[in-house]
């Protein structure tokens, strides 16, 4: 897919709520509407109406957006087609309110805007993964274990016993019937897959006994997913082709939704991990090397002598990489200076004395 900055076409800020996302997107789906063009400009009408409907259907879906503004314009096109960005978009009850019709140019709103072959497809899965954060923080390779329809073994996903076939005949054989169409602009015309042979123009003889004709069945399949470097929770990564599989048709995809769990000593924000150290009064007052533990090793940090409770120290970085850049972000440590609750005579001593130094 060509790079494309979607804040731009519709001419939002990255700031802007949804609300005012859908708001432009009405005004300009009213100026920019094909069926309010002239002959001469029907097809840029087109192409600006698709345009922006496209930029809307990224922007107006949260997930998408967090994607598209993780992992930029040029990442984001690698791994979303067209099919993935209208998938669930719903126009029609903005057209609706706009023009009192949610069709355009003859056919329903979502058939204009991409190939009619992606509507011969599998259905898509989604599937939430949890990993670790070091997973997360390092990238991985896990396996998944999940129930979807595959291609029969039997029949090769035919439908038919034995791999014979006759002339469909209600299509006689094309694979296509015409339907007729009454909407508020007039009658259209409209070519569809014939239902009965399901566009192949021929149907089974007699029905695989395994699948009962369907061509598919059900069964527990293992699938690899590549875990990137720097992935956060809430972000979705694509496996083309792993959804359900449908006769005569594309399978659909699978969407891997990862949720990072937590970890006792490290937290993180973006790019930087976060992370607490406890330290004794005298380490405090007058300053120690010590050894603290970060996401790829234990290293030796100075601490300042008079360091106060609550002091944040930066390990430059010692941070997650970035999902496009592969910069590192930084580990910030806590400072936390412990009380003891339990002491010694001799440290009641010490600190009887100190007491005293410092009247």
């Amino acid at each position: 897919m060509v790079n494309k900055d979607y804040y731009k076409i519709l001419g939002v800020s990255k700031s802007s709520t949804s609300e005012e996302i859908k708001k432009v997107y009405k005004k300009l789906a009213l100026k920019y509407h094909p069926d309010r063009a002239s002959k001469e400009k029907k097809k840029e009408y087109e192409e600006k109406f698709k345009e922006i409907s496209e930029a809307y259907s990224v922007l107006n879906d949260n997930s998408k957006r967090k994607n598209y503004d993780t992992f930029g314009q040029n990442e984001f096109g690698k791994n979303y087609n067209q099919e993935d960005i209208f998938r669930s978009s719903d126009f029609s009850s903005i057209l609706k309110d706009l023009f009192g019709s949610s069709s355009f140019g003859g056919s329903e709103f979502g058939e204009g805007l991409y190939d009619k072959k992606y509507a011969e497809r599998g259905r898509d899965l989604e599937y939430e993964l949890s990993i670790t954060l070091e997973e997360a923080v390092f990238g991985c390779e896990k396996e998944i274990e999940i129930i979807k329809s595959v291609l029969c073994n039997k029949c090769g996903g035919t439908g038919a016993e034995n791999k014979k076939f006759e002339k469909c005949d209600k299509c006689g054989g094309t694979g296509r019937i015409v339907i007729n169409r009454r909407t508020p602009f007039g009658i259209f015309h409209q070519e569809a897959l014939c239902n009965k042979c399901e566009g192949v123009g021929k149907i089974p003889k007699q029905k695989c006994k395994i699948c009962n004709g369907k061509g598919v069945v059900n069964k527990k399949v293992k699938i690899k997913i590549k875990i990137p470097v720097g992935i956060e929770s809430n972000q979705m990564l694509k496996v083309t082709g792993k959804g359900e599989v449908i006769k005569n048709g594309k399978p659909g995809d699978l969407f891997i939704v990862i949720q990072v769990k937590p970890q006792k000593i490290f937290s993180r924000q973006g790019k930087d991990i976060y992370s607490n150290l406890s330290i004794t009064f005298s380490q405090a007052a007058l300053g120690d090397e010590v050894k603290v533990p970060t996401m790829y090793q234990d290293i030796m940090i100075k601490i300042p002598m008079g360091i106060e409770s609550g002091t944040i120290l930066r390990l430059k970085g010692k941070g997650v990489s970035d999902l496009r850049s592969y910069s590192k972000g930084d580990q910030f440590i806590k400072i936390k200076i412990k009380t003891p609750k339990k002491l010694s005579k001799k440290q009641k001593e010490i600190f009887k004395e100190l007491e005293k130094l410092e009247k």
